[in-house]
């Protein structure tokens, strides 16, 4: 029989969460929410052209994955999406193309 550690802080509520859903859970903005905020915040900056961008919900803030073209006049990406609510944290895995404009995908 498997004795319990009564000093064990194990559902307690006191320990992190252990799964990125969790802490998900626990946060007050919507997800798809989050998502949708973020990108319209970096698609309405007149100095930004995505020729693609995903925008997925991670604990404690967003990745950014896609195609930037992007001048010396651009805005910080990163900081664009840190001022959204529910944003504490960006991955910035977008991929930087200097100097020319790209098509619009889809």
């Amino acid at each position: 029989m498997r004795r319990i550690n009564k000093e064990s802080r194990e559902g307690t509520g006191s320990s992190p969460p252990r799964f990125a859903s969790e802490a998900l859970a626990s946060s007050q903005v919507p997800p798809h929410q989050v998502e949708q905020d973020v990108r319209t915040a970096l698609l309405s900056q007149p100095n930004l052209h995505f020729s693609s961008l995903v925008v997925r919900r991670i604990a404690g803030g967003v990745c950014l994955q896609g195609i930037l073209q992007t001048d010396a006049e651009s805005p910080d990406v990163s900081s664009i999406a840190q001022r959204v609510a529910g944003v504490d944290c960006v991955l910035n895995h977008l991929l930087i193309a200097p100097g020319r404009r790209l098509p619009a995908k889809g």
